[in-house]
């Protein structure tokens, strides 16, 4: 039996980040990840799921170590976010309205991933063991012991569930999640584009659902079409030619010449564990809480989680871990449940026909875009400043 003061399940972005966090509080981390990420490989396109990190989630990764090893494979950053249902009611945001150079960056998943895994293996190898060639079978969280399928054991002082929106440690362990999944799905595609555009990411809202555009890596860009399940089935299915010339038909004139690399695509689902904690199982990101991607805050709420954890363990330590479970609790599950509650309204808002709320909805992108110190101050909000 392996003994460590901490398990995490789940080796994803958030799951590495946490982990990292921990050893840098000097405590001994093992994490469970049987899927590891591909190797990077500058001449690779780029991966259909991205993530818009703030500004407080790229100080969390430089305060970790693994933003360098982010800059050193690829990323984007955008300074401005544009939104708008028609031509005469938009909304538009840009780093210098708050005296910022940048909102934030575009990284692939699988390039942040192995940034994190990186910088565990170079500088924390030996506080940090990851296990990717086996999966836990069992986990008792009275006593804190994982099984392992491999016949081996972990014995922990706490157990981090970090295996995502599907987590199967949040199942088995038996907390019950809130939710709905939504009648859309987010259909991804990967482009290269034939000119430069400027960095600016921008939304259209259609009847339908939006339509976004998400600038990245020397020209390369990542398109999001929200459509019901028919007309995703439809999207998924069609040649390259079919769909590439409906996508320059249905996207708005902003968007310049393109070549279609590649099509993805995935459910959207609201998820909000009824509890963040039971025993000595903690639950951290998606495995607590996964949010309608609108405004790219997922992955940012994973990373305050992190941050709100972390003061939790100082103030604590690790011997009242129920106190460090209660007070992580107390700062981020009213915070999470207040974010996708915004962005279901939002949602709800603008994914209809409905001529009245059509009317109030374009009238209130107009008062937005001129609300002064209100405007700046939503923004630096979804900045993390």
């Amino acid at each position: 039996m392996k003994n460590v003061d901490i398990c995490i399940i789940g080796g994803g972005m958030i799951g590495s980040a946490t982990a990292l966090a921990c050893a840098k509080q000097g405590y001994s981390v093992c994490v469970i990840e049987p899927r590891m990420p591909q190797n990077f490989h500058p001449e690779q396109a780029p991966d259909l799921r991205v993530s818009a990190l703030n500004l407080h989630s790229i100080n969390v990764l430089k305060d970790l170590g693994a933003w360098e090893h982010i800059i050193n494979m690829r990323c984007k950053a955008y300074h401005g976010l544009v939104c708008w249902e028609s031509n005469d009611a938009k909304t538009e945001f840009y780093a210098n309205d708050v005296k910022q150079d940048k909102l934030g960056y575009f990284v692939e998943n699988r390039i942040l991933q192995l940034a994190l895994l990186n910088e565990i293996h170079t500088s924390h190898k030996k506080s940090v063991t990851v296990l990717n060639d086996c999966k836990a079978t069992n986990i008792d969280i009275e006593l804190g012991v994982i099984a392992l399928d491999t016949n081996e054991s972990i014995a922990a002082t706490i157990i981090i569930a970090a295996d995502g929106a599907n987590s199967a440690t949040r199942t088995t362990c038996g907390i019950g999640v809130d939710g709905w999944a939504y009648k859309q799905k987010a259909n991804v595609f990967s482009i290269k584009l034939r000119a430069p555009m400027p960095s600016v990411t921008w939304q259209q809202f259609t009847p339908t659902g939006p339509l976004a555009f998400l600038p990245m890596h020397d020209n390369y860009a990542s398109l999001v079409w929200y459509a019901d399940t028919s007309m995703s089935n439809r999207l998924q299915k069609m040649t390259n030619e079919q769909l590439q010339a409906l996508i320059a038909a249905t996207f708005p004139q902003a968007l310049n010449e393109f070549e279609l690399l590649a099509r993805g695509g995935f459910p959207i689902v609201r998820r909000h564990a009824k509890q963040y904690y039971q025993s000595r199982l903690m639950l951290i990101g998606d495995a607590a809480h996964s949010i309608n991607p609108l405004a790219g805050q997922g992955v940012n709420l994973g990373f305050k989680d992190i941050s709100a954890f972390i003061v939790a363990l100082s103030d604590g330590g690790l011997d009242k871990y129920q106190d460090v479970f209660k007070q992580y609790a107390r700062q981020r599950r009213m915070k999470n449940l207040a974010m996708m509650t915004a962005m279901d309204v939002i949602y709800a808002g603008f994914s209809n026909d409905f001529a009245p709320i059509k009317l109030l909805r374009n009238a209130g992108l107009k008062l937005a875009n001129n609300a002064g110190a209100l405007k700046q101050q939503a923004l630096k909000y979804a900045m993390g400043i």
